[in-house]
């Protein structure tokens, strides 16, 4: 991993220069390790802060001690969030040599709690890059709602390194473009296929009818005592 100070000096500092007490960069860092805490807003920002100081001192620099709560929540309305997101992107994906032969699995899911109002597939979704061996997130995107994943799925490809590995994707993602996206990419896909999709169901039930006599069948135990049965 490079130094923290040169990964997030990567970051365009949207303040006026010569008005600042404190650097972007130390701000930034104080954000990341709260949140990796369990820290939820700009008040769990500073009592991290005061709390690791000595700590702190030894990663960067707080040249004018450490910043307000009103500083935290200014700083960070005004940065450019897709530029941070990817700039964490590109140093999260230096922790690992190469994702040749890895499974990374595209899902979005609703967070839990961070819209208690809405119901259904309404709300905030965090579309998200998993490595399933590393457990590693690669990358992640906000997207409006469920139904927009689709539309999101190809920004998320062009934000991460995946040649060589297998994505794999729900029925939502069993797009045409999508899969041509992935080939562009240099990587293999593992698409779910429902019977909505008529055309290319009947196509696939075909190919499979026709290797009939090589089939094998698993069964297992997943999560939460679900029995999955795959043929």
């Amino acid at each position: 991993m490079q130094d923290i100070r040169i990964i997030f000096n990567k970051v365009p500092d949207p303040r006026v220069k010569g008005r600042c007490l404190h650097k972007l960069s130390d701000i930034l860092f104080i954000g990341l390790c709260t949140l990796l805490s369990n820290g939820e807003d700009f008040e769990d920002m500073v009592a991290f802060a005061e709390e690791r100081e000595d700590w702190l001192r030894t990663k960067i620099e707080l040249p004018n001690g450490i910043p307000s709560h009103d500083t935290f929540n200014r700083v960070f309305q005004l940065i450019d969030n897709k530029h941070f997101a990817k700039v964490l992107g590109e140093d999260g994906s230096s922790l690992l040599d190469h994702v040749e032969g890895q499974l990374i699995n595209i899902d979005g899911k609703k967070i839990k709690g961070a819209s208690p109002g809405t119901k259904g597939n309404e709300g905030l979704f965090i579309l998200s890059a998993w490595v399933s061996e590393q457990e590693f997130c690669l990358g992640q995107q906000v997207v409006d709602d469920k139904s927009n994943e689709i539309f999101s799925i190809p920004d998320l490809l062009d934000q991460i390194e995946v040649k060589g590995s297998t994505i794999s994707l729900d029925a939502m993602g069993t797009q045409t473009e999508i899969a041509k996206k992935i080939i562009k990419k240099q990587a293999d896909y593992l698409l779910a296929l429902k019977e909505n999709q008529e055309g290319l169901f009947e196509e696939v039930q075909q190919a499979f009818a026709a290797l009939s006599g090589q089939q094998h069948v698993d069964q297992w135990e997943s999560n939460h005592g679900r029995i999955e049965r795959r043929s």
